[in-house]
């Protein structure tokens, strides 16, 4: 038996990011709306929310990519013909990109990349990058096995070795050039889960599993940890409030980061930024309970959700929070600015609290949430077929 299933998306929607088929309000779909260019997927499980950036996204249904909004000034059209493996299925894989949109695709198994490149006819295709011999990652055997990008261009890339690392590069420019990094640290164990804040970097480990963090020290909110002569904010550390806590996904926006535990904890530390509208917050100092006498900025702080139920899954975006619960209620917290919490247009923020968002329909059930910077998806299973 499989469910069949459906994308619901809400938030800033000014490129047709999310659905390009809707009417918007001021550029934005301020309440959940289901995706109706994509239609009804015959497997909830076959819909994966592969990549959501400022102006693109990229949506996995089955055996087909499915590409929202631009890349870059001119919105050509995107072919995915070479992230398409033997199989005849999507690659496994992470795409990766920045305010402008989707530069690239990072196949983990074989360590290539695939650039996007557009033809200058309206048309774009992933085109796999060849390094010279001479060049950084083929002169030391070095093999990619994850990539993300910073706020500040920064990139982090991380590899396959007997002794884990990771490797900086100011921008994808010197990366992809052959250039040599202009740092890098060993780990303390391979690597899960890289993930990127506007000037920090977070992995999750793949055994024990560790939380490391490492970056610009002018936000050591960001770190989660105090930065030392030891322990200096470029150096991977370990955080310790979450050392000894089997940690089983992290999420981030550029502001702040989320770790969910195996025991459906979560935890959250960051950086408070005031929003440039209306002089409003996104209320994130209330949420790392930055006011607390007892606490500094870099504490880690344990997050309950009001209706007392553990936490099953966590998207982070700009300045807004999402949360699903164990039951399949969906919370959130921060910004609706641009109705990325689905809330409508006359709720600017969540106020400080947690406010439900999204409670399933009888015979649905939430296979997925997903958090762009200034959005949010939901994968809805609904109803049951008999396969074959």
């Amino acid at each position: 038996m499989a469910s069949s299933g459906k994308v619901l998306a809400a938030g800033f929607n000014l490129h047709g990011q999310l659905e390009p088929t809707v009417s918007e309000i001021n550029g934005s779909l301020p309440r959940f709306t289901q995706i109706q260019k994509l239609g009804q997927v015959d497997s909830d499980r076959d819909i994966v929310i592969r990549c959501a950036l400022w102006s693109a996204t990229i949506i996995n249904t089955g055996e087909v990519f499915v590409h929202y909004g631009i890349s870059g000034t001119d919105p050509p059209q995107i072919h995915f013909d070479a992230l398409i493996g033997l199989d005849g299925r999507p690659k496994l894989g992470m795409f990766f990109g920045d305010i402008s949109g989707v530069k690239g695709f990072l196949d983990p198994n074989s360590g290539d990349l695939y650039i996007l490149q557009d033809d200058g006819k309206n048309h774009a295709r992933f085109v796999r990058h060849y390094f010279h011999p001479n060049d950084f990652l083929p002169r030391t055997g070095k093999k990619i096995t994850g990539i993300a990008v910073a706020g500040n261009t920064w990139v982090c890339i991380t590899t396959s070795c007997k002794d884990p690392a990771v490797f900086l590069f100011s921008s994808l420019k010197p990366l992809l050039e052959g250039s040599d990094p202009l740092e890098w640290y060993t780990l303390h164990e391979a690597v899960k889960t890289l993930v990127a804040t506007s000037t920090t970097f977070t992995t999750l480990g793949r055994q024990r599993p560790c939380v490391e963090t490492f970056g610009d020290a002018r936000y050591p909110t960001l770190l989660g940890r105090s930065p030392s002569v030891q322990s200096p904010a470029s150096l991977p550390t370990v955080i310790s409030a979450l050392d000894g806590i089997k940690i089983a996904k992290i999420a981030a926006g550029p502001w702040l980061i989320a770790a969910l535990s195996s025991e459906k904890d979560l935890y959250v530390w960051g950086h408070v930024m005031q929003l440039p509208m209306d002089d409003n917050y996104s209320d994130f100092d209330k949420l790392l309970n930055l006011g607390d006498s007892n606490g500094t900025p870099e504490d880690v702080q344990l997050v309950d959700i009001p209706d007392g139920n553990d936490v099953e899954d966590v998207g982070v975006g700009d300045h807004h929070v999402v949360v699903q619960t164990t039951i399949g209620d969906l919370w959130g917290y921060g910004s609706n600015e641009f109705g990325q919490l689905g809330l409508g247009t006359g709720v600017k923020s969540t106020q400080g609290k947690w406010v439900k968002i999204y409670t399933p329909n009888e015979g649905e059930n939430v296979r997925e949430i997903a958090a762009g910077p200034l959005s949010t998806f939901i994968v809805v299973g609904n109803g049951w077929t008999i396969d074959g």
